[in-house]
């Protein structure tokens, strides 16, 4: 580990002889620290990016994650446009950790830290792309503003403060092609927002909202290996001979069809401000359905007529298909209701002080899944006891409340050299998780009804979890060139109220201190080292330690109310150099976590939260940002990062030693180049790439370009914008223009056309 470490600092000190340092440019600290931030200290001692909203008009933004699409070191995957399960991964934590990563806006938490995997994606959709005035991405929990859950980092999104009337109306319009196994389709949808916002002296008000409307490419396909057996099956057409990302050979006999996924947003926020408190409250109620219930079966008999068997023969070989009557092919409804709540207050205090204090609640108001037993289409359903079978999955009571309380200075003494930042923190989360089977005896007649019984309650599962904290960080002026900063942590955690079906879980409870250091050297007035140190802890989730998910007759997911708290120690090295228009930056980091907690599969299919025993992750960013790049109007972001995430223990399966960690890849790659060509006309021009990865812990999948494979992918977009009046902005773009294909176990979105109409009245 020692020498990948010296290979990455002489990859930097090469990197270093092409930046510009003959030269001095006022705001240095700009790249490092934001203006309005209250603990400056979090972004001096963390690697950071900031983009700004003038920089995101040159992208296609129709949702939230869009503004992060082009991050160093950084991934949502955005599977299409609407998407609920919109994970994030940031450095050497892979999408699918999602607790690793904390997301706000304007101090209210976006992160779902009550699941992890696909169900933990933040809750993007209670912020509107027009909203965002600033996204900053800090990485690493080298500061102890944050908890553990920072091990990747922390997205703050920093949205629009009303300093006058202004009503601004937006209409998009977008349309995707996508070319599926056997079924190649256009898949359009639409977003509307409009906003009213004033400045009535010292309160500002802001009301908005926001429709988004979509139809999504399928996202599952089904894949069946022969039998080794050739039992009595019925003979049918129309399968597609494939292989799965293990390399086995099969057929594809179906796919999910596409998701209908309609988000209507309400959001009011208020700012009171006076000269010396300002007051904000933001409220804002998300109501969000989709509906599943266009699969596609591929299979046909020798009568020309859909076949639901559950063996079939194709070409002289028996598949295993559809199971009781075409129970994977499914009707698939969701209603969710969300309420967030924010209410915060800052003041200037004597002697230079500031005090921030700021109180958060989230409530699932409805979240209420319907499964079908079997598809409508088979045979089978035409029985009056199949026919309205069901599952119900509901979360109730269900959400989060947390605290904060926040001092900083920066001059503590009679001169500036000192700072200080203090803090205490609580939040308490609480889950519920209940699922139920339904006939027609006993209840559902249609997927919109839960009258009556239900014919099996399958165990329910939830419980609680909380952390108080509280924590210090103190910075130092060491002369005219050395800067110190140290920090310390101290966490106590507890889960209660744990239960797993009939089964009560134990009252546990840890405590922990993470100390921080961070030391660095301005070489010049245009150069900066920096090294940071961190220790952290993650403590786990309520799905990790207490919600089993059943699926047919046994567990498919089990959690596990054992499990230690993920601990880490965290190293970086950034280099930063600033001249004349220009920032490069290089930060080496290297990262070692013990006790990772990750849901593993057994030979038998069931999959279990346990701790994969250590991961080590070393790697390489590089952040280049230009303006007025070779003196045009043209504007660059670009990075390049590498990173080597490798299992390097695991009691589990030892075998896995030596491993690449899933989901993780190798190499990034992202540039962003925006213009301005008159006053009328703007534009830019994005590029993403990621290497392929695993996403198996054994690292089996081995094959690309199939359904469940972590494929590399090159996406090219474009967008113009066309300023046709002082109130009227047209805008138009293409994501993925030249149609790759690849997955990320399910299809990327392919080909996207956008359209755009902004109409705005006021500044």
């Amino acid at each position: 580990m020692v020498g990948n470490l010296i290979s990455y600092l002489r990859l930097g000190a090469l990197c270093l002889l092409s930046l510009p340092v003959n030269a001095a440019i006022p705001g240095f600290e700009e790249v490092v620290v934001l203006a309005d931030k209250l603990f400056k200290d979090t972004a001096i001692v963390s690697p950071t990016s900031v983009i700004t909203a003038e920089e995101l008009q040159s992208i296609n933004m129709t949702t939230v994650e869009d503004a992060l699409a082009h991050e160093p070191s950084l991934i949502v995957r955005k599977r299409f446009i609407g998407d609920a399960n919109g994970v994030i991964g940031l450095r050497g934590s892979n999408m699918f950790q999602t607790t690793r990563s904390m997301v706000f806006a304007d101090g209210m938490p976006l992160h779902f830290h009550l699941q992890t995997r696909y169900r933990g994606a933040p809750r993007w959709s209670l912020v509107a792309p027009a909203e965002i005035e600033r996204v900053e991405v800090i990485y690493g929990p080298y500061s102890s503003e944050y908890s553990g859950n920072a091990i990747g980092g922390v997205v703050n999104l920093t949205t629009h403060h009303p300093t006058s009337e202004r009503v601004n109306l937006e209409v998009g319009y977008f349309s995707q092609q996508s070319d599926g196994l056997n079924t190649r389709d256009t898949y359009s949808g639409y977003r509307t927002f409009a906003s009213y916002e004033n400045d009535y002296d010292a309160l500002g008000v802001f009301a908005s909202y926001t429709r988004l409307e979509n139809d999504s490419q399928p996202q599952n396909q089904l894949f069946a290996k022969s039998r080794s057996a050739t039992p009595t099956a019925t003979a049918v057409s129309g399968a597609v001979h494939g292989f799965n990302e293990f390399g086995d050979a099969g057929i594809y006999f179906a796919d999910s069809g596409s998701e209908q996924a309609i988000t209507e947003l309400f959001k009011v926020k208020l700012f009171y401000d006076l000269e010396s408190v300002q007051l904000r409250g933001s409220i804002a109620y998300e109501d969000r359905s989709r509906d599943e219930s266009q699969a596609n079966n591929f299979l046909y008999d020798s009568s020309g007529s859909l076949l639901f068997d559950r063996r079939v023969e194709v070409q002289g070989k028996v598949y295993d298909t559809y199971q009781y009557g075409g129970s994977r092919l499914q009707n698939r409804t969701q209603q969710r209701d969300s309420l967030l709540l924010g209410l915060g207050a800052s003041f200037h205090l004597s002697s230079g002080w500031i005090a921030d204090g700021f109180y958060s609640r989230f409530n699932i108001l409805e979240d209420v899944e319907v499964r079908s037993g079997n598809n409508p289409a088979a045979a089978s359903y035409a029985s009056d006891n199949a026919r309205y079978r069901a599952r119900i999955t509901e979360y109730e009571d269900t959400g989060w409340q947390i605290f904060d309380l926040k001092l900083a200075s920066d001059s503590l003494t009679d001169n500036d050299r000192h700072r200080l930042s203090l803090g205490v923190h609580y939040d308490q989360y609480e889950l519920n998780y209940i699922v139920d089977d339904y006939n027609a005896i006993a209840g559902i007649r249609n997927s919109d009804e839960l009258d009556g019984d239900a014919v099996t309650g399958r165990p329910d599962s939830g419980g609680e979890a909380s952390t108080s904290a509280v924590f210090a960080q103190y910075g130092y002026q060491l002369g005219d060139n050395w800067d110190l900063s140290v920090g310390l942590r101290y966490e106590y955690w507890q889960a209660e109220n744990g239960f797993l079906g009939g089964v009560t879980a134990d009252r546990r409870s840890k405590k922990g201190l993470s100390p921080k250091l961070s030391l660095s050297w301005a070489v010049r007035d245009t150069l900066e080292i920096r090294y940071s140190v961190a220790k952290a802890l993650r403590f786990p989730v309520i799905e990790e330690l207490f919600v089993n998910v059943e699926s047919g007759g046994g567990a498919a997911m089990i959690a596990d109310p054992t499990l230690e708290p993920e601990d880490g120690i965290f190293h970086n090295v950034s280099i930063i150099s600033n001249h004349d228009g220009s920032s490069k930056r290089l930060n080496i980091f290297h990262e070692v976590i013990e006790d990772v907690i990750f849901n593993q599969r057994a030979s038998n299919g069931v999959s279990t939260f346990l701790p994969v025993g250590e991961v080590t992750s070393s790697g390489v960013e590089w952040v280049w940002e230009q303006q007025r790049l070779f003196n045009t109007g043209l504007n660059l972001r670009y990075n390049l990062s590498y990173t080597d995430a490798e299992i390097t223990h695991n009691v589990f399966n030892p075998s896995y030693v030596g491993n690449e960690f899933p989901r993780t890849a190798r190499w990034r790659s992202n540039l962003l180049l925006s213009a301005k060509w008159s006053e009328r006309l703007s534009g830019g021009l994005s590029i993403r790439y990621a290497s392929e990865s695993f996403g198996t812990l054994n690292n089996s999948d081995h094959l690309d370009n199939v359904f469940g494979a972590q494929d590399d992918f090159l996406f090219v977009g474009i967008k113009a914008n066309w300023q046709a009046s002082e109130e009227i902005l047209l805008s138009a773009g293409i994501d993925n223009l030249f149609a790759e294909q690849a997955y990320v176990y399910h299809p990327w979105p392919g080909r996207t056309f956008h359209l755009k109409v902004t109409y705005q009245v006021g500044r």
